[in-house]
């Protein structure tokens, strides 16, 4: 059995989703090989001594972390595995091939069963293969992956060809722990690195995804420079006394500096050096991998010349002191701080090695050139790596989509790209002043921002509903903490040139898209400078299920984000995916527009023909309401006198108890003809389309509700022509659920909305106030009735069509939706907030309004008796009355801090922190017999390895211990 060493152990830990930082994945390379030529018997008896030569191949990792070397079978086990694509058909090949890459992306290796390198050979035609390799870097790190192909390539070619055997990785490392001078180093260098802890440089202020996805989800970027360019960048490189690789190492910096807003941070440098402790170290296969953490900080240098030859010096101290482990350091560094260290952005330069590129001739006859990488790593979330090939470099960044939106990479990316490429062509930019270096080479001058700056836009006064939509996007009131924003999702063919270009036009054409909203002096102004917030997001070279995983994922954070008030408060983000698909994602705030206004710019971005760019003149503004306030305020505290108690549908918890609002939408579709007739049987009955479904929807609500009565918000748009903005306010209605006749009901409704309707001078808002001194409860209108019958819709031959939305509103807890189709049918939406409403209850409320429709329409009454349909009452969330038990069993975490920290080894006094990651002080595979027997024995248990495997701090054991007790 042999020990890992730290960067193994690490590797290991990070295994686990719950025990470090972006966990839940293996540190391992994906490669693959394209090739015309490919014999796969000849490939499977290399394979086969390939495995007999290196031993670390044949390692299993048992489950308390300890390595063991099997021993050669004498009927070994096929090792290739061979996929045969070739009767498929092109499309379908393609979709399993990126199937594949995206499969073994992600995979894990079973190191248990002694997977450590996984072979698979895909044959896509009779002269076209694909070889899949996938390898642990706890067994084959980067360094000894190209050793791997090499001796892979030469036994390929001559199954029989002397080999020099190579020592085993564990003796190497055995050879390592004892040698006397290497010990010295060690302890030297343990010492240089403790007394410099205060000193490091925090991790890169990286835009982390909020509430990310627990599943890891990998993604790379790569470019080329050609052989052209790497000359010139060598002979910069030799002018300033640079290696090639501190000069790319200076430019990542550079532009990563510009991206975040740090005055110095931490890049992760990896190291591959093999200490010569035995011989023929240099072609042994293991883990050598080590990692300096390199300080960075832009501020004092004006020129990327003075930047980039700083960092080359401070890398040659960091060499001197690499015999101490980069995990022992960030573990030191976690118990200085006192809290968990992460170096999350790593930077790779491969570009000095032996022989000069990558791979050797050999390598390239035998399987074909090598077209893809990825790898992953837990706690990184980028790693950039340079790396010189036949033609020039690659540049390939792996990056983790859980963790960073790609659009934001991508920025990074061909910044870094481009300046990279601006120093091949024109070398006197090494030497320009830092703050102007990149609106240098995007062409940029000055002169533009200050004829911006110059202008005045004429400020304009918030109305009072957008005052209150400010108000909700805090958590001051219940069911706040979201913006009164719409969400639509349109898919189909469409041209991304187009779309830029139509967009550009809209936001000239309309004053809403360039409103600046300003939260502090709750005023709005109209820039005349057009801003495109478009994101774009290429997706074409993942699989179908991986672009769907990812737009699934950014979906859940977009449809609730909040826009910064910096901008104007809409975007639009198109993703390009497979087939010359284009899937988009567009929202607005209502700060600027409403519902119609939103459906009408939608239908002029996507229309088939061209749109005119002319700004929109207003032709007339919004009728003005000839009545009083005050006689409108005393008509409506008449009209809602009786009301005393906030609505009474059965809500899973108490509205007043939801503090951050997460909302949902379910759909149920009307057929044309049942609507067609429905509406015919209503308007003999003198009753509008409108009127009609809002009487179902109340009576159906009403019955629900448990005193049979219900009031809603209902949205007004007062007719406008002129310019697209947001000119909706609300009024309220009231229903009872009683013996009346249904139409009467329902006339009197329609009769209530036009009423209402003049009496507009006292606000939705003032409506919403009067209520609450009224009822004496919050939120007091969390149920809103919206009638979309009057938004223009997609027409049929338009490319992309609405696939799905969401609409969200700071104090609703559910917004009943009707909007027609195009074809002449009914949807009824229904947004609603999670924690207020279970899914069954509010499907249940849609089928129940869709089966009242049929029934009026089956019976040819406008009647229909809501007894008849089964609504889901909801249950109580569980335990929604009960407090969550506290931390105050002190003397249990005591007890099991002590247990961690005589076995791990901290020294002192100091008691390990309840949230402390256990692994960042120190935690080891070795660790977890002696931890278990030790807490078995103070706590009189039985516990496994196993059981205390996953606990990543204090508070897990002791819930595991409570649990065990």
């Amino acid at each position: 059995m042999n020990d890992l060493t730290p960067m193994q152990a690490a590797c290991w830990f990070g295994r686990d989703a719950n025990s470090v930082f972006l966990g839940g994945v293996s540190a391992h390379l994906y490669t693959e090989f394209n090739t015309r030529t490919l014999d796969l018997r000849q490939l499977e008896w290399a394979l086969q001594r390939l495995y007999r030569e290196h031993a670390i191949l044949r390692m299993i990792l048992c489950q308390d972390g300890q390595a063991n070397i099997q021993e050669i079978p004498n009927t070994p086990s096929p090792i290739l595995e061979i996929e045969d694509l070739k009767e498929l058909t092109e499309q379908a090949k393609q979709e399993r091939l990126l199937q594949k890459r995206n499969e073994w992306t992600h995979q894990r290796l079973e190191l248990n069963r002694g997977q450590v390198i996984r072979f698979s050979a895909s044959l896509i035609d009779l002269d076209r293969f694909r070889l899949h390799i996938d390898s642990d870097m706890i067994a084959v790190d980067p360094s000894s992956f190209r050793l791997i192909m090499e001796d892979l390539a030469r036994f390929y070619f001559d199954i029989e060809s002397e080999f020099t055997n190579v020592p085993s990785f564990f003796d190497w490392h055995a050879a390592l722990k004892n040698h006397s001078e290497y010990r010295k180093l060690s302890t030297r260098d343990r010492q240089w690195w403790q007394a410099r802890l205060k000193d490091i440089a925090p991790a890169p202020s990286l835009p982390f995804i909020k509430d990310a996805s627990n599943a890891a989800q990998s993604h790379c970027l790569h470019e080329r420079l050609s052989l052209s360019e790497l000359t010139s960048i060598e002979t910069l490189a030799r002018q300033n006394t640079l290696t090639l690789s501190s000069l790319f190492v200076g430019v990542f910096a550079f532009t990563l500096d510009q991206f975040i807003q740090d005055s110095q941070f931490r890049l992760n440098v990896p190291t591959f050096w093999r200490a010569p402790v035995l011989a023929e170290t240099d072609r042994c296969v293991g883990d050598f991998a080590n990692f300096l953490l390199l300080n960075i900080n832009k501020a004092k240098h004006r020129s990327l010349a003075s930047f980039t030859q700083e960092i080359a010096s401070k890398m040659v101290h960091l060499l001197e002191h690499s015999h101490y482990s980069g995990v022992n350091i960030l573990r030191d560094l976690s118990r200085h701080h006192g809290s968990t260290q992460i170096a999350p952005v790593v930077f790779t330069a491969a570009l000095d090695l032996s022989g000069g590129k990558l791979f050797s001739e050999k390598v390239t006859q035998a399987f074909g050139s090598m077209d893809w990488s990825i790898s992953q790593g837990p706690q990184v979330a980028l790693d950039a790596q340079v790396v010189r090939i036949d033609n020039g470099v690659l540049i390939n960044w792996d990056i983790r989509l859980d963790a960073l939106e790609l659009h934001w990479v991508n920025q990074v990316f061909t910044t870094f790209v481009k300046t990279l490429k601006a120093l091949c062509h024109t070398p006197d930019l090494f030497d320009h002043d830092c703050n102007t270096l990149l609106d240098t080479i995007d062409g940029k001058n000055s002169s533009t921002h200050q004829e911006n700056q110059q202008q005045t836009p004429k400020e304009e006064p918030l109305s009072a509903i957008q005052q209150a939509y400010l108000l909700g996007r805090t958590n001051l009131l219940p069911l706040g903490g979201v913006a009164m924003q719409e969400f639509r999702e349109y898919k189909g063919h469409f041209s991304l040139p187009i779309l830029r270009e139509r967009l550009n036009s809209l936001i000239k054409k309309h004053d809403s898209l360039r409103t600046y909203i300003c939260p502090d002096k709750l005023t709005q102004t109209v820039h005349e400078k057009a801003v495109a917030n478009l994101i774009e997001v290429d997706l074409s070279e993942m699989s179908a299920q991986a672009a769907s995983v990812y737009m699934d994922n950014y979906r859940a954070r977009y449809t609730h984000a909040l826009f910064d008030l910096d901008l104007p408060p809409w975007n639009i983000t198109a993703f390009k995916v497979a087939d010359e698909q284009l899937v988009v994602f567009a929202r607005f705030d209502a700060l600027i527009l409403d519902g119609r206004a939103i459906a009408t710019i939608m239908n002029e971005l996507f229309a088939s023909e061209d749109i005119h760019s002319e700004p929109l003149v207003l032709e007339q503004d919004e009728p003005e309401n000839d009545v009083p306030r005050e006689a409108a305020r005393e008509y409506w505290c008449t009209k809602l006198s009786d009301i005393k108690l906030a609505p009474q549908i059965p809500w899973r918890k108490p509205l007043e108890s939801i503090n951050d609002a997460k909302f949902e939408r379910l759909n149920i579709t009307l057929d044309k003809k049942v609507y067609r007739q429905f509406y015919k049987l209503s308007a003999k009955r003198g009753l509008f389309k409108n009127t009609a479904i809002m009487s179902v929807i109340l009576e159906i609500l009403a019955y629900w509700s448990k005193d049979q009565f219900i009031y809603t918000a209902l949205p007004v748009l007062p007719l406008y022509s002129g310019a697209l903005a947001n000119r909706s306010t609300f009024i309220a209605v009231t229903w009872e659920h009683n013996q009346l006749d249904l139409t009467g009901k329902a006339k009197h409704l329609q009769n209530d909305i036009h009423e209402g309707l003049q009496y507009l001078s006292f606000s939705g808002v003032d409506i919403a106030r009067q209520l609450v001194e009224q009822c004496d409860a919050k939120p007091i209108l969390p149920v809103v009735i919206t009638n979309g019958l009057s938004w223009p819709t997609p027409p049929k031959d338009q490319t992309m069509q609405l696939a799905s939305g969401l609409t969200q509103t700071p104090q609703i807890a559910m917004d009943i939706r009707f909007t027609k189709q195009e074809e002449g049918g009914l949807i009824f939406s229904i947004d609603y907030v999670i924690d207020a409403l279970e899914a069954t209850a509010v499907m249940s409320l849609l089928e129940a309004l869709k089966t009242a429709i049929h029934d009026i329409v089956n019976t040819q009454e406008f009647h229909f008796d809501a007894s008849n349909y089964l609504i889901d009452r909801q249950k109580k969330s569980p335990g929604s009355d009960k407090s969550l038990p506290h931390d105050d069993n002190q003397t249990m975490q005591d007890q099991i801090s002590r247990v961690y920290s005589d076995v791990i080894g901290i020294q002192g006094s100091k008691q390990l922190d309840k949230d402390t990651n256990f692994m960042s002080m120190g935690l080891k595979p070795q660790h977890f017999k002696r931890i278990m027997s030790s807490l078995n024995d103070t706590f009189s248990l039985k516990m496994s390895v196993k059981d205390i495997i996953k606990c990543r701090n204090i508070n897990e054991v002791e819930h595991l211990l409570n649990k065990s007790i």
